[in-house]
């Protein structure tokens, strides 16, 4: 579930959620989870599930084959302007249950599958059909990222109350972020991640493979 009401409907513009991206610098905390988890290389598939308005593709190598997708018409509206002309880069409007059943061929055989703060705006039922498109994407060898909020069992009270000011209102602690996506896929390790934001705002990052 996600709350756009009130203010918060402004970020269902993309130059509003750029704009507040760059401010709590979730662009240098994904460039870093880019260097030390993504780490996709040249000539790679990457699948972005949950894209946004492709806010990660100029952190990728040159010559990666990228295909997105994301609910927002107006994100993916704004994605394909910016990346018109690269044949490589390939945006889609869809939610995972669109495409699991009958997964395109784009999505086919990719070697790495990103999920960048989408699971937490997802209730049980469809953060799995998410996992579930993940694993179906990946080639045998390939690794799912993901990268979500997360709440501990001891954290400070602003830190918590920041979390609760998020428009994803599934915000998972470590324990349950690892049951869920232990429900598909059979390895995985979590990543606890703070002081990546200029903001008190917990993250984590699970690895996984088929």
């Amino acid at each position: 579930m996600q709350d756009d009401h009130g203010v918060k409907r402004i970020f269902t513009f993309s130059w509003a959620y750029n704009l507040f991206q760059d401010l709590v610098g979730a662009t240098k905390a994904r460039r870093w989870v880019c260097e030390h988890f993504w780490q996709a290389k040249m000539g790679q598939k990457v699948v972005d599930i949950g894209c946004g308005p492709g806010s990660i593709v100029h952190l990728l190598p040159a010559g990666v084959k990228y295909v997105g997708f994301d609910i927002s018409d107006e994100y993916i509206s704004s994605a394909r302007a910016k990346f018109e002309g690269d044949p490589d880069k390939v945006f889609l409007v869809g939610v995972a249950e669109d495409f699991v059943d009958h997964l395109p061929a784009q999505m086919q055989g990719a070697d790495l599958v990103i999920i960048n703060g989408l699971l937490h705006h997802l209730d049980d039922r469809e953060a799995l059909t998410a996992l579930k498109l993940a694993h179906a994407s990946l080639a045998p060898d390939g690794r799912l990222v993901c990268l979500e909020a997360c709440f501990l069992v001891s954290q400070a009270p602003f830190a918590r109350w920041v979390l609760k000011q998020d428009r994803g209102k599934n915000v998972r602690t470590e324990p349950e972020w690892k049951t869920l996506v232990a429900k598909v896929f059979e390895k995985s390790e979590s990543y606890i991640l703070t002081g990546l934001l200029r903001i008190p705002y917990t993250l984590i990052v699970i690895e996984a493979r088929c």
